[in-house]
C-alpha cells in the first residue's frame, strides 16, 4: 500500500506519537516501519531521518509514555514516600498503555537514575536493593497488566460476584500492598 501524501513536514515527536497509537490499538508486532510510515504518509526510509532505527523508536515509545507521569514536584525526600508516588503513577500510566507492558522495565539512554541505584545511594544494603526493586518493579508491572483489559482472562469461570469484583484494581490496594512490601525492607514513611 502506498503511503498517503502529507502535507507538511514530518517532525520526530509526530513519529514517536503515531508509534504509541499504533501499539496501543493493536500491540506492539503491529508496529512496522513499513506500517508507520503509511499511516504517516511516507515512506518508512523517511523515518530514519527521525529516529535511526526501531529500536530507539521503541526507546523513544518508552519515554513518550512515561512522560505521562504526574510526580510531586519537589519530590518527597522520604524513600518510601517517592517509590510510592513513582510507581503509583507507573501503574496508571501502563493502564493506559497496556500494549506498552513487554517494554515497561525498559531502561533507556534518558532514564534518569534507576530505582535500584536510588536504593543504593539512600544507604540500602546493595542484595536488599536488588530484591526490594525486583518485587516493586513485578507487583507494579503484573498489578497493571491484570488491571488492563490483558488480565480478563483471569476472569473465566469465577461466580459472576467475584467477576465484578475481581474487575476493580484499586490504586488503595496497590499502595498498601506496595507500602508492605517496602516495610519488610525496613523503608517505611518518615525513615531514611
Amino acid at each position: 500500500m502506498a503511503p498517503r501524501k502529507r502535507a507538511k513536514a514530518l517532525t520526530q515527536d509526530e513519529v514517536v506519537g503515531a508509534a504509541l497509537e499504533i501499539i496501543d490499538l493493536e500491540g506492539l508486532e503491529a508496529l512496522t516501519m513499513r506500517r508507520l510510515g503509511a499511516d504517516l504518509g511516507v515512506e518508512a526510509m523517511a523515518l530514519y531521518y527521525h529516529v535511526p532505527s526501531k529500536e530507539a523508536l521503541l526507546d523513544l515509545t518508552v519515554e513518550r509514555m512515561r512522560s505521562e507521569m504526574r510526580l510531586p514536584d519537589p519530590m518527597p525526600d522520604n524513600p518510601a514516600t517517592t517509590l510510592e508516588a513513582i510507581f503509583s503513577e507507573y501503574v496508571r500510566v501502563l493502564r493506559a498503555h497496556p500494549n506498552m507492558a513487554p517494554l515497561a522495565t525498559r531502561r533507556t539512554d534518558r532514564a534518569a537514575i534507576s530505582g535500584l541505584e536510588y536504593l543504593i545511594g539512600r544507604g540500602i544494603e546493595p542484595d536488599d536493593a536488588i530484591e526490594l526493586y525486583q518485587s516493586i518493579t513485578a507487583f507494579a508491572v503484573g498489578f497493571s497488566i491484570l488491571g488492563s483489559p490483558l488480565g480478563e482472562s483471569m476472569l473465566a469461570g469465577l461466580p459472576d460476584d467475584l467477576t465484578e469484583r475481581m474487575r476493580e484494581w484499586k490504586d488503595s490496594t496497590f499502595r498498601r500492598t506496595l507500602r508492605a512490601v517496602m516495610s519488610g525492607y525496613g523503608l517505611r514513611e518518615g525513615e531514611r
